[in-house]
């Protein structure tokens, strides 16, 4: 059997239409694979947002159950007479926010920056030794004041957790059986201070 040469042309004209057609075919179903990556992402970032707002409100929260004990441990074992819970003050465009202050004036001069931290980690303690060092530039009202700095674990806290804390030189408060307290520091504890020039 001998192809003509129409019969050819017709081949390859109707090869090249059906190429065509499948190349609009992939086009068409990347552009609508393309439309439904974008829609998943912005459900992805839309859950995002909506996740960190419950992890804020929580933290809010705990704060909130939990500052007031500490208020009272900070009154009754180093006389502080103010506390401050959601501090923030800003310095050259940068910005400082604590979870709480608590200080006393006069002989003592002394200042505890308070974070609470819902899960105790080695991030924790790096910020709050950092929000410790950072406070003089923020606040130079407090001239003159000695600063320490308290974690305040919500979490069940292990003897390598305590450890590393003490080791930073913060204090730590910790809950047990609903009642805030605070841990009793090691004979070598050497706490971490700043003072405010």
């Amino acid at each position: 059997m001998t192809t003509s040469l129409e019969e050819l042309q017709t081949l390859v004209a109707q090869s090249i239409l059906s190429t065509e057609a499948f190349k609009e075919q992939v086009a068409a179903s990347q552009e609508a694979a393309d439309r439904r990556a974008e829609a998943l992402d912005r459900q992805i970032k839309e859950l995002s947002k909506q996740i960190g707002g419950l992890g804020n409100k929580f933290g809010y929260f705990t704060e909130g159950l939990l500052l007031p004990s500490v208020q009272t441990i900070l009154r009754k074992t180093f006389g502080i007479t103010e506390f401050q819970t959601r501090v923030q003050a800003q310095n050259d465009g940068e910005l400082q926010e604590l979870d709480g202050f608590g200080f006393v004036n006069g002989e003592k001069n002394i200042g505890f920056i308070v974070e609470v931290k819902s899960l105790l980690d080695k991030r924790g303690i790096e910020q709050t030794v950092r929000q410790l060092e950072r406070f003089p530039m923020f606040h130079s009202q407090y001239k003159g004041m000695t600063l320490f700095g308290i974690i305040a674990a919500v979490d069940t806290v292990s003897k390598a957790q305590r450890d590393a804390v003490f080791e930073a030189g913060l204090y730590l408060v910790t809950v047990n059986d609903d009642v805030a307290e605070l841990a009793p520091t090691p004979l070598d504890f050497t706490p971490l201070s700043a003072r405010v020039a």
